[in-house]
């Protein structure tokens, strides 16, 4: 994301049908925060368990209206961010789902210090980290990545 982008940061409930309006205020990167799913993709299949841990912690939310609006983003040409909350031994199991995302995406999924960073980059073993200023966050790619991968700094 470059230093001229315009951030807002929104739930992601609420990012269904505002994609067309962020892009004519000149907002390039809304930011969400998810606590567990497994993918935003309508081309990757979402396991219904992740659907049922989502709904569990956000009190009965539904994963599709998440879904519908990152996808209404990414089909504006707008760079998305998610913020996710992994858990060890809760969601620790979707971390190559986020990965994926990446790969075929441009988003940025950053981690937030909800789990010992070792584990996670345990599982993605050919993540580079990248150069350039990100702020609070240090950022990595994947070969062949279209998105990148981040991790808060402490």
């Amino acid at each position: 994301m470059s230093e001229k982008s315009k951030v807002i940061k929104i739930d992601g409930q609420e990012l269904a049908g505002k994609a067309a309006e962020f892009r004519e205020a000149g907002i390039t990167v809304p930011s969400s925060s998810l606590a567990s799913s497994a993918t935003v993709s309508p081309s990757l299949l979402t396991p219904q368990l992740s659907r049922r841990r989502y709904h569990d912690i956000s009190e009965g939310k539904s994963l599709q209206t998440v879904i519908d609006g990152i996808n209404g983003a990414i089909d504006q040409q707008l760079a998305v961010r998610l913020d996710v909350a992994i858990t060890e031994g809760f969601n620790d199991d979707e971390v190559l789902d986020f990965l994926q995302l990446t790969l075929q995406h441009r988003c940025d999924i950053v981690f937030l210090p909800t789990i010992d960073y070792g584990i996670l980059k345990e599982k993605m073993p050919a993540l580079r980290k990248i150069d350039g200023a990100s702020g609070e966050v240090e950022m990595y790619k994947y070969p062949m990545a279209v998105g990148r991968i981040g991790f808060i700094k402490d």
